[in-house]
């Protein structure tokens, strides 16, 4: 016969409980959970975008100011001659009076139009004691390259990588001011446009006389980013006479 033991049931273990540490997440957190990184990735995905235009724009200004910088240095190597000391260019005296400065040979070039290749090729003609006397203007389009895969290389490289850019070339001759000029300024940014020139005069003096034997170049070179902001990048030089000895 069995015996009923009431001290064994008395001291038996209640059941287990799952301790804090071992208990699931609630509906309530795990929404929580969600929000916070969604937020977070909210926040990753402004910053990303933040740093692609940067990097757009770092990339585009590099590139506008390439472009200024190599239509200065073409307009530097142009000849710019006044033999008679009149500030004219004479052109029935090419020997004597030569201007390669001029918007003529350094024309603007809108989107899609920029090319290395584009704006002076000289040739060349003899004159007394002058050889290789440069003048004439030779302008590259798509039909000038060769219908060769070289041709499409060389057409892609020199043109098509610039066709989000427009370059501007104002020539300010210091002739056509009775003062000196003091300040050259282009006011504004026109987006498909060339922009306004302010020139600054003032009354010549000993520190600051008047000349008829400068040039001033400015090269402005414009972009608009995708959101189709306009920018731009302006390089300035001068370009002075070379007066030859009587």
């Amino acid at each position: 016969m069995s015996t009923f033991n009431l001290a064994t049931i008395r001291h038996a273990p209640a059941p287990s409980r799952p301790r804090n540490d071992q208990r699931g997440m609630t509906l309530i957190e795990s929404l929580a959970a969600i929000a916070v990184f969604g937020i977070a990735l909210l926040g990753l995905n402004t910053l990303l975008i933040s740093t692609i235009r940067t990097s757009e724009f770092a990339k585009a200004h590099a590139t506008a100011r390439f472009l200024a910088a190599h239509r200065l240095e073409e307009i530097k190597n142009a000849r710019y001659q006044d033999g008679n000391r009149d500030a004219w260019n004479d052109t029935s005296s090419p020997c004597t009076d030569i201007d390669e400065v001029t918007r003529t040979n350094f024309p603007d070039e809108d989107y899609g139009a920029v090319d290395l290749r584009n704006g002076t090729t000289f040739s060349f003609r003899a004159c007394a004691n002058m050889p290789n006397i440069k003048n004439g203007t030779t302008s590259f389009t798509r039909a000038d390259y060769p219908q060769t895969a070289q041709g499409t290389h060389d057409y892609w490289v020199n043109h098509g990588q610039y066709d989000k850019f427009r370059r501007e070339v104002y020539i300010i001759d210091s002739a056509n001011y009775t003062n000196a000029i003091d300040n050259v300024v282009l006011s504004g940014l026109s987006a498909s446009a060339r922009d306004s020139v302010s020139v600054e005069e003032v009354t010549p003096s000993a520190t600051n006389p008047a000349t008829n034997y400068i040039k001033y170049v400015l090269v402005r070179v414009k972009w608009k980013d995708s959101r189709q902001q306009a920018h731009e990048v302006t390089l300035t030089t001068e370009k002075a006479f070379y007066i030859p000895a009587f």
